[in-house]
Parts: structure tokens; C-alpha cells; sequence
């Protein structure tokens, strides 16, 4: 019998990832190129890459460029309307013929899912943006957030770049005084040598000048991050607060969630993406506080969940969406794929 090709691309707005395996699980290839979110690039050039990256993985597996594959899973952020999908995976078909048998197009949050959890679990994304959702053994869905950084993308790499700016000019501006006494002085020199600038009215050309970037002032997080590491009060006050945003998220989805999730091994599995997660040791404070501390009646009660972090790369979730599918007999290996990185439980905490 001849073998089997699958691929999956889990495809981020600036970096997309490409991996490619047999039938057996084996992967070929793995490697990373260009974004491919359809809404920034348009679907034709989007359509075109995602060629483009098959051809380069058959091409470093030392296979056929072209052989036609089994399967194709696409995990694109931007993805989130299911006729969008359709339309999409119609039209790869159409401009690709030979490229893949069948294809399946779903949003960047459900790859990780299917990449940790069998019977479904949640996904919190926080890197430059951010995003979470909820998938029950049913189907049933549960979304909160993922609506950019006008709408939200709170406790992410902008939000907290954006926060800590904002602290910084208020407080010039004897606005908005920083909490307990802290001192801006090492966050806003931080902020100005990110920049390259030197005073406030600078900022103006950074937000909304014609090369404004959201990419480049979430950048600026990871200077926080390090400031926090080395001992700065107020970049630790700001990751405690980004901590608190983030479990919120799971305050919204968990009761959504089938009581089948909740009884797993560990609780709800919740499957944590993106490179804010790093800074897990500055966020822990603020994240349990959130969980911990009732601050209005209607907010839930979180009994028991554990955060997962993955092994291995989301765009493997978009091979494991396809061959569930066509109903391929797939070696899924769901405990090797993640670590886990805390479990809570309500009133009691291992660490």
C-alpha cells in the first residue's frame, strides 16, 4: 500500500508555520514562512502561499513537489466564520486542484484544541493579540475576545505594551497617578529608547502615523517582561494586571464548558498559546487573584482547570483536524503533544 501525505498549516498574521507527515505520524517536515491571515492579505495571494509553503515542506521531505495529498488542515487566524471557511476551502480546491484531496479550514484557536485535547477543552491565545474559545465533545462552541486591539486583545503582548505606555503619559501628565507610589522611571526610559523617541507628543507619530505597527509596539512587552524579571515595581504590577485579564477569560468560557470537560484529569484542559505565556512566573499572581477573589456577584466560580502548554507545533493540530475528517486511521498521541504548566483548583492550589 502506498503511503499517505497529510499537511497542516497553523498560519499567524506575520508568521505561518508548515508541517507534513505520513500516514503513520511520522513528520517529514517542518518549517516556518510568511503569514497567511486571508483578511490581510486577500484570499487569492493567501491561497498562493499556502501552495507555495506545500511545495517547499515536499521539497526540504525530498519528495515529489508534486504529490498530491491526502489531507490538508488549515488553522488561519481570521478564520473564525464558518461560510468564510467554506468559500475558502472551495475556492483552494479550485486554483489548486492538484495540490490536496480534501481540505478543512478552520480558525487559528482550534488547532491547539485538537492537538491536546480528544474530547474538546479551551484555547487561550496572548501573543501579539489575543483570543480564547471553547469547544465542547458536541461541537458546541463558546467564544470570548478576539477582536483586536480596538476591541480588545486584552492581557496580550500590545495590551501590555499599550498599558504600560499609556501609565507613563498619564502620569506626566499628572492625569493618572501610577498605583502605589511606583516609580515610571525605568519603563518610560524603556518606552523612549523602543521608540526612538523623547518626549510624549512623539507617540503621536507611533500610533497614528503612516507606519504605525501594531506588531512593533507589542514588541515593546518584551522590554517590560525583562524590567518585571530584574525587579521593576510597576512592570510587575502591569503583568499582575495582564494575569488578571487573562483568567478571565476562563471565568467566561468555563461555564460553558460540558460537565465532561470539567470532570477530566486535572478539570477543564485549557490549552495556552502564544508568547505572553512565557511570562507565566509574572502573570501567576495576578491570574489566581482573579480566580480567587469574587470582585462582583455575578462573576464565576472556577472550580478546577489545568493549563496546557504544547510540545509540539499547533500546525500538527491542522493534520489531526483533516485525517478526523476523512476518518483516517491517524496514531494520535495526545499526552505527548503538551506539558502542563498549573492546575487549579478552587480554595486549594497545586503547584
Amino acid at each position: 500500500m502506498t503511503d499517505a501525505f497529510f499537511g497542516g498549516i497553523e498560519g499567524g498574521a506575520s508568521v505561518s508555520t508548515v508541517v507534513l507527515t505520513n500516514g503513520k505520524g511520522d513528520i517529514l517536515a517542518e518549517l516556518k514562512g510568511e503569514g497567511t491571515n486571508p483578511w490581510i492579505l486577500g484570499i487569492e495571494p493567501c491561497l498562493s502561499r499556502v501552495n507555495d509553503l506545500i511545495k517547499e515542506a515536499l521539497r526540504k521531505a525530498n519528495l515529489n513537489i508534486n504529490i498530491k495529498l491526502n489531507g490538508l488542515g488549515l488553522s488561519l487566524s481570521g478564520c473564525e466564520d464558518q461560510t468564510f471557511c467554506k468559500t475558502f476551502e472551495s475556492k483552494l480546491i479550485e486554483c489548486y486542484p492538484n495540490l490536496t484531496n480534501e481540505v478543512i479550514v478552520v480558525s487559528d484557536t482550534l488547532a491547539p484544541i485538537a492537538l491536546a485535547c480528544e474530547s474538546g477543552g479551551a484555547v487561550i491565545i496572548s501573543g501579539t493579540g489575543s483570543n480564547s474559545l471553547l469547544i465542547n465533545p458536541d461541537s458546541s462552541i463558546k467564544r470570548c475576545g478576539g477582536y483586536g486591539h480596538l476591541l480588545g486583545d486584552e492581557g496580550s503582548a500590545y495590551w501590555i505594551a499599550f498599558k504600560s505606555i499609556k501609565l507613563c503619559m498619564d502620569h506626566l501628565e499628572d492625569f493618572n497617578y501610577v498605583p502605589n507610589g511606583y516609580s515610571i522611571d525605568r519603563v518610560w526610559e524603556a518606552i523612549k529608547e523602543h521608540f526612538n523617541i523623547d518626549k510624549i507628543l512623539d507617540l503621536l507619530n507611533v500610533f497614528y502615523g503612516e507606519k504605525k505597527e501594531k506588531s512593533e509596539i507589542a514588541k515593546l512587552c518584551k522590554t517590560i517582561s525583562e524590567l518585571a524579571e530584574d525587579g521593576d515595581e510597576l512592570s510587575r504590577w502591569i503583568f499582575s494586571e495582564a494575569g488578571k485579564e487573562l483568567a478571565k477569560f476562563i471565568q467566561s468560557l468555563y461555564p460553558g464548558a460540558d460537565k465532561k470537560l470539567h470532570k477530566e484529569n486535572g478539570g477543564l484542559h485549557v490549552v495556552c498559546v502564544g508568547s505572553v505565556w512565557k511570562s507565566w512566573g509574572l502573570l501567576k499572581e495576578g491570574f489566581i487573584n482573579q480566580l480567587d477573589h469574587h470582585h462582583n456577584s455575578q462573576e464565576t466560580i472556577v472550580d478546577e482547570f489545568t493549563l496546557l502548554v504544547l510540545e509540539k507545533t499547533v500546525a500538527l493540530g491542522g493534520v489531526y483536524l483533516i485525517t478526523k475528517k476523512l476518518n483516517y486511521n491517524f496514531p494520535f498521541d495526545y499526552e505527548h503533544n503538551y506539558r502542563i504548566l498549573f492546575h487549579y483548583i478552587h480554595d486549594r492550589r497545586d503547584q
